[in-house]
């Protein structure tokens, strides 16, 4: 199978565990980056709020098609119950038809929603096989 794993990382700990997740599976890996850096402050300020809002971030270009992918694996921290808004950018350039796994880290180790996550990455068309939270500590 196919797979790459598209992920955003603030502070490193989900670029490490996307790093061993691709390394165990044999998989691509593709770090998306917001056009504009967060600080740790604003994340846990104003992108809690716009997590919480489904908002997406600007993000730079994905330099690959995930249409080439028979798995896509997203992966974004957790900010106040929701995925970090670079998630949001992400799912947007899913294409119809596409199998997702969803794995994210937390602090807490759970999110708020998991329907809602499921509704709104499936409303592009894409499928979602399965949510995965990570409960990671720091670095």
């Amino acid at each position: 199978m196919n797979t790459i794993v598209l992920f955003y990382s603030l502070t490193g700990r989900t670029y490490k565990e996307a790093k061993r997740i691709a390394n165990e599976l044999g998989a691509e890996r593709f770090e998306v980056t917001e056009r504009r850096r967060r600080s740790v402050f604003g994340a846990a300020f104003s992108g809690c709020v716009e997590a919480a809002r489904r908002a997406a971030s600007h993000i730079d270009p994905i330099a690959v098609r995930l249409s080439d992918y028979d798995e896509v694996i997203l992966m974004a921290p957790v900010w106040g119950g929701y995925p970090a808004p670079a998630f949001n950018s992400m799912v947007k350039e899913l294409s119809d038809g596409a199998a997702v796994r969803i794995i994210l880290t937390s602090k807490k180790g759970k999110i708020k929603d998991e329907e809602e996550l499921v509704d709104f990455v499936e409303s592009t068309g894409a499928k979602v096989k399965n949510i995965t939270v990570l409960k990671v500590g720091k670095k």
